[in-house]
């Protein structure tokens, strides 16, 4: 039998959105690709297709760590992403309001 985390598709997108203005929706998808974090955001219904997000901003990363927590708490998604998204989230000053991923690691 697979672990949930071993039945993933590699690329896994999280995607989320959020109301920007009336009648005007921003969505955020970001996934590992082995190196790095890709990001791409969409304006709806200003663009029609999906754009790189080269500097995703603060809530972008805790947003992503709060969809990335959510999904490990349903056995999901493995605890190492989060701790990647921890790591970048400590370089930047910011923490999350779930446990940490040190407070997640069995002893």
């Amino acid at each position: 039998m697979l672990a949930a985390h071993e039945s993933m598709k590699k690329n896994q997108a999280h995607e989320w959105h959020e109301q920007i203005e009336p009648r005007k929706k921003r969505y955020v998808r970001a996934y590992w690709d082995f190196r790095n974090w890709v990001w791409h955001y969409l304006i709806e219904p200003e663009m029609e297709g999906w754009a790189p997000l080269e500097n995703p901003t603060d809530d972008d990363w805790l947003m992503l760590r709060d969809l990335m927590f959510r999904k490990y708490q349903r056995k999901k998604y493995p605890l190492k992403y989060i701790e990647m998204v921890d790591k970048v989230l400590k370089e930047k000053g910011l923490k999350g309001d779930e446990p940490s991923s040190e407070q997640l690691r069995p002893r």
